[in-house]
């Protein structure tokens, strides 16, 4: 009777598995898994039946026929090409896959219907997209990944994951062919950190792609990106956008690029802009996004983080931050410096003060004497001592000391963009002359007297604009930045409107000379060379500390 059994199974079934083979007979092991398949369930044709109510039958019927269940990991059929994935875990489970487990009688239990994809396997034949750094934030990943591309497959094995419990039954699936496209997205430090510390990153990605994050302005990427704007509008169901609106959009753009002639490649800001933009429109009424929304916007954006610069303004405002902004001071100068918080960028204004008095020890920076100057800033400070020597020291034996502070500076500094505010105060106290408080200076110099381009140029001329704006603006006020920056300029409005109006100035200088000519106060000055001036009255000071020296030896002997 068994043997009848399996023979009618056997008719009924045949004609099923010889249409799949028909179907799938390109591959040997699907065709040897339909021989195994209908031999198994001729020998199990028994469990297909009805059975009475047996609750304990029925459920080992269940498990029984879940052995005929297919566990498809990845389909592809909805795809018109190939797949692409982006990975947003690197835990090694959810890239290279896992097995779970169901807990029975406190027994981990598992069988083929708990194999889980991970993104390699949903990746395969196509592409995968990878931050770089979170996979080295996960240094088995990396390991394996490696693993995985070298030997071309894709293996799930729990031995390598963290389970606390051994599981009672487990599988070793078959290793899977792999044939992807690994795009690894991280920074240039990232970049060379693996170049350096990994030996075989090379080998194994070997196209590197740089990505800009500034795009130069001309009439084909202009248009590009307000086709953008557009296209984003339309996709968000935002009012449309007036032209002098996109106009403002395209200058913020400049100003996130930090010079006029590129924009940003960061969208994502710009496009934050318009979400903002669109608010006030809608509240306004208007059916489109005009000038004075984005604008507006750009306002709301700043006032978002610019709690640290409201502080730092109501400092300056009750005098805790102690500036002169009238009048004119020997050897006291407002320098500029940039602070980074992260969500803003803030200019400030600084005081530097140089004395200087007969000695032997040169320029002294108070900075680095109490460990609170970077090396770059040290490095400022010591092109002092070229500079001078080259304009005096030619001509008379060079003994004097010269201390150099910042003023109300408790955080530290660094970089080189002080240097030319700090030569000017120099030169100040040894030539007795006089230096107008209502201007500031930015830019480094070097030991020829050229000013060089430095960095932040908007937000150092804006801090000290709102600086100024504090106490009044009286058309004096203004700050000298080097001629190279000029490119740099991308300013807000009100900035802008002030210069227009004469309230405020803006200098561009190329040599220390210009900015002598600029920020000294001399009547004299004018007559010949400002800076054959300035030399001519440094001597004379300089006669002056040889000859204490000279009697303080003669003393002393």
């Amino acid at each position: 009777m068994k043997n009848l059994d399996y023979k009618i199974a056997e008719t009924i079934i045949s004609p099923k598995i010889e249409e799949l083979i028909n179907n799938y007979g390109f591959s040997k092991k699907v065709v040897q898994y339909l021989h195994s398949l209908k031999k198994d369930i001729t020998e199990k044709i028994s469990y297909f039946f009805d059975d009475d109510d047996d609750k304990k039958a029925k459920n080992i019927k269940l498990a029984l026929l879940r052995r005929y269940e297919v566990n498809v990991l990845v389909s592809n059929n909805e795809n018109a090409g190939a797949p692409v994935v982006f990975a947003d875990s690197s835990l090694q489970s959810h890239i290279f896959g896992n097995i779970e487990y169901e807990n029975k009688m406190g027994n981990l239990i598992t069988d083929f219907a708990l194999i889980r994809p991970g993104y390699l396997h949903k990746a395969n034949g196509g592409y995968i997209i990878i931050k770089a750094e979170q996979l080295l934030a996960q240094p088995s990943s990396w390991e394996l990944l490696k693993k995985c591309i070298k030997l071309e497959n894709i293996s799930i094995n729990n031995s390598k994951y963290n389970i606390d419990t051994l599981p009672i039954s487990t599988l070793n699936p078959e290793e899977i062919p792999l044939k992807v496209k690994i795009i690894m997205v991280g920074s240039q430090y990232i970049y060379s950190l693996l170049l350096q510390r990994d030996l075989e990153f090379e080998k194994i990605f070997k196209v590197k792609a740089e990505f800009d994050s500034e795009i130069e302005k001309d009439r084909d990427n202009t248009a590009n990106i307000i086709g953008l704007i557009k296209c984003y509008a339309n996709k968000n169901n935002i009012k449309h956008i007036s032209r002098e609106a996109i106009i403002k959009l395209l200058q913020f753009s400049s100003r996130l690029a930090e010079n006029k002639n590129y924009f940003s490649a960061s969208m994502s800001n710009m496009f934050k802009i318009v979400d903002i933009a669109n608010y006030y429109a809608k509240e306004d009424g208007c059916d489109i996004v005009g000038a004075k929304h984005i604008l507006k916007a750009l306002k709301e954006q700043e006032s978002m983080h610019g709690l640290v610069r409201k502080k730092i303004l109501d400092m300056y405002r009750k005098k805790k931050y102690i500036v002169d902004l009238r009048g004119t001071k020997v050897g006291q100068i407002n320098g500029l410096s940039v602070v980074n918080y992260g969500d803003c960028t803030i200019g400030q204004q600084h005081r530097i003060t140089v004395s200087t008095f007969a000695g032997r020890s040169g320029i002294i920076n108070i900075e680095r004497e109490a460990d609170m100057s970077g090396s770059i800033h040290n490095k400022g400070v010591m092109i002092l001592a070229g500079f001078v020597g080259e304009l005096v020291g030619r001509d008379i034996p060079i003994s004097f000391n010269a201390n150099v502070v910042f003023e109300q500076l408790y955080s530290g500094i660094e970089g080189d963009s002080a240097s030319a505010a700090e030569l000017l105060a120099l030169l100040s106290s040894l030539s007795e002359t006089p230096i107008k408080q209502s201007m500031a200076i930015t830019g480094s110099v070097n030991q020829k007297g050229e000013i060089q381009p430095i960095g932040g140029v908007n937000d150092k001329i804006e801090g000290f604009f709102d600086i100024c704006s504090l106490y009044g603006l009286d058309g004096t006020h203004g700050v000298i930045i080097p001629n190279t920056n000029m490119d740099d300029l991308v300013l807000k409005e009100e900035v802008i409107d002030a210069v227009d109006k004469g309230k405020f100035h803006i200098y561009a200088a190329k040599y220390i000379s210009d900015c002598i000519e600029i920020m000294f106060d001399d009547e004299n000055m004018g007559k010949k060379g400002v800076l054959e001036y300035v030399k001519e009255k440094m001597m004379k000071r300089l006669v002056q500390y040889n000859n204490i020296l000279k009697e303080s030896n003669i003393s002393q002997k």
